[in-house]
């Protein structure tokens, strides 16, 4: 491993729920930190109902914040992530970012994928394959 990162890991809770956390464990262990754990939350849904509103709000403000925070951003790509993909136009907006990979092992995409700051990834494995993991 050539440098520390602080990552930003996004995916879709109820397909990515094992592997983000496992892959997250696994850049951890090699010295990387992960800037923000979402799936270690638990905010209830429906997400905008009124007596989870709060918890909801508080969720989005923490996890823009870990978006911020990361110079490294990992989408784990899959339809319907509707979360992940506010996340993903966070890390793409913001200034400072170094690197915005997308792993995509679904047909559905986005165009946005196809911007050149991004770098496209078909399995994790080939994350492993980058210098800095």
């Amino acid at each position: 491993m050539n440098e520390h990162r602080h990552i930003y890991l996004a995916g879709k809770v109820e397909n990515d729920l094992s592997s983000v956390s496992t892959f997250a464990d696994e850049l951890e262990n090699r010295g990387h930190t992960i800037t923000y754990k979402w799936w270690e939350h638990d905010c209830p849904k429906p997400f905008l109902a009124p007596e989870n509103y709060a918890l909801s709000q508080a969720a989005s403000l923490s996890m823009e914040a870990g978006v911020k925070k990361s110079d490294t951003f990992i989408l784990l790509a899959h339809s319907a992530i509707l979360g992940a993909a506010i996340e993903f136009g966070i890390a793409m907006g913001y200034n400072g970012r170094r690197d915005v990979y997308v792993v995509l092992d679904d047909e559905r995409s986005s165009i946005f994928y196809a911007h050149p700051a991004v770098q496209m990834m078909d399995t994790i494995d080939e994350l492993r394959k980058t210098d800095w993991y």
